[in-house]
């Protein structure tokens, strides 16, 4: 028994007559009859009764015609899923992030992506890493770029990067011109600006403020509100241009991680905006936005 015969008896069988059959196959009748009886034989019993009108299925032939038409609309899935995979992908990508990391991989990823696949569109979102991974688990986005996520059996997690951790403050501020801060003196430090999402960063420190976003973050510390704590790819440019102050936390890392879901079907364009992502990561980490972490303490 193979799919051609398989094939051959679904369409007499729906069509009512071999004639018919053999014309929509595009086969001769002869043969049509000649594998219909082969595979009679080789099931041990009649599947078909030829009759004057045209024919009819048996009851086993009722069995046949019901897994042959399962099977065979399975194997046209697939073949659908195949061709698919092989054509340019296309689609909706929806890919949530905290802001710290929306700020420097959305523009790059939307560029690239722009470039190699221009049928793949992009809902990009922020939030909190909480709200990111909630959303991923109600299947309301695709993936999530994410901070030190909580474990959770329902989620996949592999960390893109580890970053440096700065404590940063006004410009030119003195406690910061080393570059390095000691934990001594970063215990000794007045209130600490800080995230409001959890994160890897102890409270060593009072907190009299914690924000959700990191730009009103970056300007009460500009204005004097407190010292923060940010990953140098969330305060490069200000470092840059002088307008933040900046000393390495050695023993403090950030953990850049993705998250998909587990046991779901992913799409090729998610899987491709995944190994952009990873290309986009590699590409900040070579200009020197992000700082991989290292045992050190240093980049």
């Amino acid at each position: 028994m193979d799919l051609r015969q398989l094939r051959y008896f679904v369409a007499v069988a729906e069509r009512g007559g071999f004639g018919t059959a053999a014309s929509a196959l595009n086969v001769a009748q002869s043969a049509l009859s000649r594998h219909i009886r082969v595979l009679e034989e080789e099931l041990g019993g009649a599947l078909l009764v030829r009759g004057a009108r045209g024919v009819s299925v048996t009851e086993s032939g009722k069995v046949l015609l019901d897994r042959s038409r399962r099977l065979l609309g399975s194997l046209d899935d697939i073949k659908a899923e195949v061709q698919t995979e092989n054509r340019e992908p296309s689609g909706t990508v929806r890919l949530g992030a905290p802001s710290s990391l929306a700020d420097i991989f959305y523009a790059p990823l939307a560029r690239l992506f722009a470039a190699r696949f221009p049928r793949v569109q992009f809902e990009l979102s922020e939030g909190l890493t909480e709200e990111m991974t909630d959303r991923l688990l109600r299947g309301e986005i695709d993936i999530a770029l994410v901070s030190a996520p909580r474990p959770n059996d329902h989620l996949e997690y592999e960390t893109l990067v580890v970053e440096q951790v700065f404590v940063i403050g006004p410009p030119g501020d003195p406690l910061l011109e080393s570059g390095t801060i000691t934990r001594k003196a970063f215990e000794a430090l007045p209130a600490v600006v800080r995230p409001l999402s959890r994160n890897p960063f102890p409270p060593a420190t009072p907190s009299a403020f914690r924000v959700e976003s990191m730009t009103p973050l970056k300007q009460m510390v500009m204005d004097g509100l407190g010292y923060g704590l940010l990953p140098f790819s969330g305060i490069h440019q200000e470092v840059a241009n002088g307008t933040l102050s900046a000393a390495l936390v050695p023993w403090m890392r950030a953990d850049r991680v993705l998250a998909l879901p587990r046991g779901r079907p992913v799409s090729r364009a998610t899987r491709e905006t995944v190994t952009v992502l990873k290309a986009v990561c590699r590409s900040l980490v070579a200009e020197r936005k992000i700082l991989r972490a290292t045992r050190s303490g240093r980049s």
